[in-house]
């Protein structure tokens, strides 16, 4: 298995090499040239500069060799150990690395608003004209009502022309709730391995949202991973279930789309009712009273607002521009839609989304699905203890659901430009890789010589992905 993920990072670095051979961009837009259209999940490499993708090519390729030999020599007792447990997350390593991104959050943000709806939220936000200014939207009712209020605020004071200011503030603070919530993951015995939990989470392309970023996602990335966090404790007996409920019912009215999660809620209130925690009144009570209290206060502070349901049922409506909410199925009909739903342009975008944000989390998944499944997993998968299998069905339908999700959902703005929506179904996917990692991998050794080289490639990629952002760009004129 290491020499199927190496093999994995050489293509991967393969393609990033021959990204940096295409012809550049031509225009001012971000997806204006053919080749970077097709291949805009890999495009962030060709902004750093030659010598850093040399090292880092250079880096990743000697950890490999370096896993390699220290796996060499693995004996068969080391086999029999299982999985180790990490004490990285209380280590002052782990609180350190944590604070320096931390800190970098807020000394390097982006400096553009060219992807998504941030140049609109940036200005209407702070729009000069009360009347036409944004402070209620269902497309993230609560996201958009917090920035909304502390500009109202502060502005004054600090002379604000925009809201760019107010989310390069609360976007580093979600930030620091993410690293909190990954660090207190990391001790979590389901996942075994706090260095593993750590890497992977924090070197997603996820974090990008984090760097000042202008948009509605910042605080459901972080809600997502508190969320899945609560969860596995609650399948454990060590929270209660109405406190996953509220964390995923306060999540959805930061951003609906996180409602996909919904299913992953109602297994672990089965598991709940089926261990005899609770009779059935009682769960569903725990997992409704927290969803109709979060959606009727959703509700009235709409209302109050000014933008209640008939805004809902109208401009400020689901899906858009167009107001259809997924890909086609036989026919690109508006300017909102950009495929079909099984079209090659399609699962181009998809899988160019993925690289971009978890080059290694999906194919590495696929990878042990193909390679290993029917003769490891579905052998052993029997004798785990029943809150490991517990654990591992939650994060796959959180996973899967998010999969389902960005595969149907129809971004309005191009699969490139709607990267950020569809960031979030990394987060998932992740923690099932770092759940399954440890029971492949079954010795420290060979999980380090293993992982590590992962972690390094997506570290290295993120950073990339970062610094492109930071490069001054203007709107054309």
């Amino acid at each position: 298995m290491i020499l199927l993920f190496y093999g994995l990072l050489l293509l991967l670095i393969g393609l990033h090499l021959y990204v940096l051979t295409l012809p550049a961009t031509v225009g001012a837009l971000p997806a204006a040239g053919e080749a970077e259209s097709h291949w805009w999940g890999f495009w962030p490499v060709r902004y750093a500069p030659g010598w850093v993708v040399g090292l880092g090519v250079g880096a990743v390729i000697a950890s490999m060799l370096w896993g390699w030999w220290v796996a060499t020599p693995v004996r068969s007792a080391d086999r029999e150990n299982g999985v180790s447990e990490s004490s990285f997350p209380a280590d002052l390593t782990g609180v350190t690395v944590a604070f320096a991104l931390a800190c970098a959050f807020f000394a390097f943000p982006i400096v553009h608003t060219r992807w998504g709806d941030a140049y609109i939220l940036a200005n209407a936000v702070g729009w000069p004209d009360p009347a036409l200014r944004l402070t209620h939207s269902w497309q993230a009712p609560l996201d958009v009502f917090l920035h909304s209020q502390l500009w109202l605020a502060f502005h004054e004071r600090f002379q604000w022309r925009d809201a760019t200011p107010v989310y390069r503030l609360l976007s580093p603070l979600a930030g620091i709730l993410y690293l909190a919530v990954l660090l207190r993951l990391g001790r979590l015995k389901e996942l075994a391995s706090g260095w593993l939990t750590f890497g992977l989470l924090a070197s997603l392309g996820v974090i990008q949202l984090f760097f000042g970023y202008v948009e509605n996602y910042s605080f459901a990335a972080a809600g997502i991973l508190a969320y899945l966090w609560i969860g596995l404790e609650t399948l454990e007996g060590r929270r209660p279930l109405w406190l996953a409920a509220s964390v995923l019912a306060l999540l959805n009215a930061t951003h609906p789309s996180t409602i996909v999660l919904a299913p992953s809620l109602l297994y672990a209130a089965w598991i709940c009712w089926r261990g005899g925690r609770f009779s059935g009144w009682r769960i569903g009570a725990a997992v409704a009273l927290p969803v109709l209290l979060a959606a009727g206060g959703t509700l009235l502070l709409m209302e109050a607002g000014g933008h209640g349901l008939a805004a809902l049922l109208g401009d400020d409506r689901p899906g858009g521009g167009d107001g259809r909410w997924l890909v086609p199925l036989f026919a690109a009909t508006t300017r909102w839609e950009h495929y079909t739903l099984f079209s090659w342009p399609h699962l181009v975008d998809f899988l160019n989304e993925q690289i971009l944000i978890a080059p290694v989390a999906l194919p590495a998944l696929l990878l042990l699905w193909a390679g290993t499944f029917c003769v490891h997993l579905r052998s052993n998968f029997s004798v785990l203890p029943a809150g490991e299998k517990n654990a591992a069905r939650f994060l796959l339908i959180a996973a899967a659901c998010y999969w389902l999700f960005i595969w149907l959902w129809n971004p309005d703005y191009g699969g490139q430009r709607d990267w950020d929506l569809f960031s979030l179904s990394a987060i998932p996917s992740t923690l099932l890789l770092v759940w399954l990692l440890p029971r492949w991998l079954c010795s420290p050794r060979s999980l380090q010589a293993g992982a590590l080289p992962l972690i390094l490639f997506q570290a290295l990629h993120t950073a990339a992905f970062i610094y492109q952002n930071r490069l001054p760009w203007e709107w054309p004129g």
